[in-house]
């Protein structure tokens, strides 16, 4: 095969590997495809990509060409200083960056040095040399390093494999920044239907979660929902003696407690205020939704440590146990309806029916 063939074969597999690097939106699966490509297209026996960090450090998020060498790279970071220093240090082939064995690489660098035969040519490649290519964004941002090793023909790269290498880089930084503007969309829109179906103070499931749930429960023949309305006692006391701030704290408190008190698959609400609303749902529900209720009450009285002081609430809780095809509202009343009974008769045992919940 002539010069002029072996170029055109190694544009064609550039093409075909930066195809598959550019079908990708997972940005792991991405970086990934970056180390294999440049092994495969660039002629290079070990590829390293870094990524960069937004304090400058770069650290090695994956390589291809030897399970040692991803074993051993995988996950350790150079900082910013020391890559300065070693792009101070190197040589530049247009647009990469060649680092001489004779100069080295700062010593606090970590690097990997393959197992070959020191040469007797000056111009074979020497296992100490190192081989970097930017990944640069459009505006010229640095969003991450290529370090490629043991060039296949044994010797320094010449100018088309350069190329190849370049041309590779060029591709992989434009795939890297789409990669990462899907992982930010995905992420965002994550974020934004845990905002939906949350609510922002505790993190717990709000009403639409709730009644999404609840809706695909009732459908289940031969299931039995139990319902638990919980309203805290004294929490108004909080509020006026220590302020909003404690009391959110006494929320968030609240209901990490009650969080680690419930069964797996049953679903906890905040319903607004400090009022709350568990959903068990299974068979033979009568027993667990006592437990469940007599847990949270326990759980709730504990003192309650903030940064205004500690303090201290209750809970007045009531019940409703149904099957499938009940009306859920329905339920939500007779607990809520159970739950206030439960709170007039603490009122009167207190002696007072006013006394502020």
């Amino acid at each position: 095969m002539s010069d002029a063939d072996a170029h055109v074969q190694a544009l064609r597999t550039l093409i075909s590997v930066s195809k598959r690097v550019h079908g990708s939106l997972d940005l792991t699966e991405t970086l990934d495809a970056v180390a294999e490509g440049v092994v495969e297209a660039a002629g290079f026996g070990l590829a390293v990509v870094n990524l960069a960090e937004p304090n400058g450090d770069f650290t090695v998020v994956s390589a291809a060409g030897s399970d040692k060498l991803r074993r051993e790279m995988v996950g350790t970071k150079g900082s910013a200083d020391n890559w300065h220093e070693l792009f101070r240090r190197a040589d530049r082939w247009d647009n990469l960056y060649f680092v001489d064995h004779r100069k080295g690489v700062p010593e606090s660098l970590y690097t990997w040095v393959p197992d070959i035969p020191v040469p007797q040519d000056p111009d074979a490649w020497h296992p100490l040399d190192c081989l970097f290519a930017p990944l640069m964004a459009p505006g010229g941002a640095w969003v991450g390093v290529l370090s490629v090793d043991l060039p296949l023909s044994g010797m320094r790269p010449g100018p088309e494999q350069r190329e190849i290498l370049s041309l590779f880089a060029e591709h992989a930084a434009i795939a890297i920044l789409h990669a990462r503007m899907h992982s930010a969309l995905e992420h965002n829109q994550h974020e934004l239907r845990h905002a939906a179906t949350h609510d922002s103070l505790t993190g717990l499931a709000n009403r639409a979660f709730l009644r999404d749930r609840v809706n695909a429960l009732l459908r289940e023949p031969g299931r039995e929902v139990g319902v638990l309305v919980l309203d805290l006692n004294g929490f108004k006391r909080v509020n006026d003696a220590a302020g909003h701030e404690a009391g959110d704290e006494v929320l968030r408190v609240v209901a990490r407690r009650m969080r680690r008190h419930i069964r797996e698959g049953d679903v906890l609400a905040r319903m607004g205020g400090d009022e709350f609303l568990v959903v068990l749902s299974g068979e033979n529900l009568a027993g667990p939704l006592r437990e469940t209720a007599d847990r949270l009450r326990e759980v709730v009285s504990k003192p309650i440590e903030t940064a205004t002081g500690v303090h201290f609430v209750g809970a007045s809780v009531g019940s409703a146990l149904g099957t499938a095809g009940d009306d859920f509202g329905e339920l939500v009343a007779t607990a809520d309806a159970e739950m206030y009974r439960v709170k007039r008769q603490r009122r009167l045992r207190a002696g007072n029916p006013s006394i502020p919940a």
